[in-house]
């Protein structure tokens, strides 16, 4: 369903001896995985794959065509973020909304990356902001792998923030708009966004997946 590479993403803590990550996971909802996927994460060492497959194999059995991800590349830019707002301290949050004066510039202008990703942080604008469980193998916090959305930017004025120069011109709801808005195809949640989290100490742990 999606391979990172550590010649591509150097900032991925692998671990030794491995230098791919892999998820996959069952396009359908599973009760005990919180109606989500079912999904595994395998660290792997490259030089062992000696047969790569020229296509994705096809899955046996589709519960939610939404989960099924268009087989694309993502050429990913490295941008800054800043903590969403709910995790600054209060005296912060404060002089934030003084200077926003309702408009929530910080939030939507500044703060949390939305699209595919790796790495930073997940927007909590949905439930308000969550608190993710540790690590069940060793208790260390958990740390955001890569971000599933369904979109990569929101298409009002403030979500053209974050929208790639290169698909600006693009005129909305054209199928060229269209494959850049969602390269993926995914439909995560109700037309949100998800995350997998690694042990912050030990990625090899098991991995979450939290959907907003």
């Amino acid at each position: 369903m999606a391979q990172l590479a550590a010649a591509d993403f150097p900032e991925i803590a692998f671990p030794a001896g491995t230098d791919l990550a892999q998820i996959l996971w069952c396009p359908s909802h599973h009760p005990t995985w919180g109606y989500a996927p079912a999904f595994r994460l395998i660290w792997r060492d490259s030089s062992t794959v000696t047969a790569p497959l020229a296509a994705p194999p096809t899955p046996h059995l589709i519960g939610d065509a939404d989960y099924v991800p268009r087989p694309c590349v993502l050429h990913p830019e490295r941008v800054i973020e800043y903590p969403w707002h709910e995790e600054l301290p209060k005296d912060l949050r404060d002089k934030l909304e003084e200077w926003e004066a309702g408009e929530s510039l910080y939030q939507y202008m500044l703060s949390i990356v939305p699209g595919c990703k790796v790495g930073g942080g997940m927007s909590w604008e949905v439930t308000d902001m969550g608190e993710l469980p540790p690590c069940d193998a060793c208790g260390a916090p958990l740390k955001l792998l890569l971000q599933l959305d369904s979109c990569e930017w929101s298409t009002d004025a403030q979500g053209l923030r974050w929208a790639p120069m290169e698909d600006r011109h693009l005129e909305f709801a054209t199928p060229e708009h269209n494959r850049a808005h969602e390269p993926t195809g995914l439909q995560i949640s109700r037309y949100s966004h998800g995350g997998f989290f690694v042990c912050s100490t030990a990625p090899e742990h098991p991995a979450i997946f939290f959907t907003q």
